[in-house]
């Protein structure tokens, strides 16, 4: 069961790093702007919407996002990729080292 709680929380990272600021729904909803600044605090937020579109996870993926930014070339979509490539490939290491 945990390999299908980290194929899913990988792919959620991969696909909310590679979508575009304008493009997410934390955006959408006043949350960020469009470069990944927060707009509103977690303790502003409302509505279940507000709260579905900024959660820890997403937190910590915009994060991630903004500092790849400041990276040279790392605002095109191939540094997102490798990002997220990276990420998996330090994951598959690590599950490989447990079972070691």
């Amino acid at each position: 069961m945990s390999r299908i709680v980290d194929t899913y929380i990988t792919y959620r990272i991969i696909k909310t790093l590679v979508k575009p600021w304008k493009e997410q729904d934390a955006y959408k909803l006043g949350i960020i702007d469009d470069k990944g600044k927060v707009l509103k605090k977690t303790k502003q937020l409302k509505t279940s919407e507000e709260k579905e579109a900024y959660t820890v996870l997403t937190k910590f993926i915009f994060n991630l996002k903004r500092l790849l930014n400041k990276v040279p070339g790392g605002k095109s979509k191939f540094a997102s990729y490798a990002a997220a490539a990276v990420l998996l490939l330090k994951e598959e290491e690590e599950n490989e080292q447990k079972v070691l």
